[in-house]
């Protein structure tokens, strides 16, 4: 399986409208696109379908040393395969995903939000981001 192949099945398996609205983008924006969105879902997998915390940490910490060898030139996991011969094109920064992985992060620390501040940078982050 390519890595194209797998964001393509990683996005569509997700059962999100978003994946139908990328059908419509031109096809360079599209892969783009599916591959971040890929990426997010990998990352948000870890806090929702891991029980254990310290796994959930473990695979989280995982992810951002993959996110910072993908940004150096060798990316591993067929997402940031997929994703790095486009990022430069598209502005994709690994600050941008270093924010959804933090988003995630605090998904594992606090599930619900005393103040307006904390829940929105945790919305942006988690959210946010992606429109970017």
């Amino acid at each position: 399986m390519t890595p194209q192949d797998y964001v393509q099945q990683k996005a569509a398996a997700s059962g999100s409208s978003f994946y139908y609205a990328f059908l419509f983008l031109p096809a360079e924006r599209r892969a783009a696109i599916t591959a971040f969105y890929a990426f997010c879902r990998e990352v948000d997998d870890v806090v929702d379908e891991v029980s254990d915390p310290a796994v959930a940490q473990t695979k989280l910490a995982w992810w951002r040393r993959e996110v910072a060898q993908s940004f150096a030139g060798s990316p591993t996991h067929p997402v940031m395969r997929a994703l790095m011969p486009l990022s430069a094109a598209y502005a994709i920064e690994a600050r941008h995903l270093s924010a959804v992985i933090d988003g995630c992060q605090m998904d594992l620390e606090q599930n619900r939000y005393l103040d307006f501040a904390n829940l929105q940078r945790y919305c942006h982050l988690v959210a946010g981001v992606v429109g970017e």
